[in-house]
């Protein structure tokens, strides 16, 4: 086989596999003839309001002697960074290897870590000192609210009504709800939340406190799970909610398990940021429950001897 036709081959094989690991974020392909490719790459991704846009021109000689030939486009970065960037992946080339792999992802590092402009002040996470105590003071609003039939009551009524069995189960559970400090990982934005609970009663009163937060409604996720001791029966009344973040409640659920958390729900919330994380979102979302139920005293570590009893299943909740 001919050096020309080696090339062909690489840039084929090449541009099939970037297809295959990245799909829909590729914004646009050109010819792909075997003398010449020319392809686009949207980087967070093609659906982002704000991307940086990787083009590049595959000349016929390109692995085996020359480079691609890049062009970088993004309203939010200055021209000189991006000259500057276009000079590092060039610099990354080696004869005789292909690289868009090594330049998308160098690229997408370079985004996420300094590139990328910052969220909308609305959107960013409350200060640390003040995330605990400003989301206790809205719920506590909002549950003398439901005492004295307020103006929660219009908007409620559009997830159902709530009885006043629940509203004073909500007064009673809304001084001990606790919030995690939030934290962001790619731009999703993750926090806890938990309460005590030995009831049912308790876990929806605990989620429709939740629930009633402008910030926490609008996550994309609120996912949770619940571990109450029957003392009688020396089992466990558990389940968890998914909320559209499939396994994810399930993973939670089994966390609790694990440290023998007892007579707690906790709730995770999760704003997507447009950044797929794949399996390492499980991982942010059991993190920020473990950390908060750690801090509130409701890991325990057996020694071996205890055994957890058969959980009783329940309808989930729909939003």
């Amino acid at each position: 086989m001919s050096s020309e036709e080696d090339d062909t081959a690489a840039r084929a094989d090449e541009l099939c596999a970037l297809q295959a690991i990245y799909g829909d974020e590729f914004v646009g392909a050109g010819s792909a003839d075997g003398d010449a490719s020319t392809l686009s790459f949207a980087i967070p991704d093609a659906a982002a309001q704000l991307q940086l846009t990787l083009r590049v021109h595959l000349p016929a000689s390109y692995p085996s002697q020359d480079p691609p030939i890049c062009e970088l486009a993004c309203d939010c970065v200055a021209p000189d960074v991006l000259a500057a960037l276009a000079a590092e992946l060039e610099g990354m080339f080696a004869p005789g290897e292909v690289v868009l792999w090594q330049w998308i992802e160098h690229l997408r590092e370079q985004w996420e870590s300094s590139l990328a402009p910052p969220p909308p002040a609305a959107e960013r996470a409350a200060p640390a000192g003040d995330t605990d105590a400003a989301l206790a003071a809205e719920l506590q609003a909002a549950a003398l609210l439901s005492e004295e039939g307020g103006g929660q009551r219009a908007e409620r009524s559009q997830r159902g009504a709530v009885d006043a069995e629940l509203e004073a189960v909500m007064a009673q559970v809304v001084g001990s709800v606790v919030h995690g400090e939030p934290f962001t990982e790619k731009r999703s934005t993750f926090q806890a939340h938990l309460a005590p609970a030995k009831s049912m009663r308790d876990v929806e009163a605990l989620m429709e406190l939740l629930l009633q937060n402008n910030k926490i409604r609008a996550a994309t996720h609120n996912i949770m799970a619940y571990r109450i001791a029957q003392s009688e029966r020396g089992t466990f009344m558990q389940d968890c909610d998914d909320d559209g973040e499939a396994a994810a409640g399930g993973r939670l659920l089994h966390l609790l398990q694990m440290v023998d958390a007892r007579d707690v729900c906790v709730v995770v919330s999760r704003w997507y940021g447009g950044i797929l994380l794949g399996p390492a979102r499980f991982t942010h979302i059991n993190n920020a429950a473990r950390q908060l139920l750690d801090a509130r005293g409701f890991v325990a570590f057996k020694d071996g001897g205890g055994k957890a009893g058969g959980g009783k299943g329940g309808k989930k909740r729909t939003r």
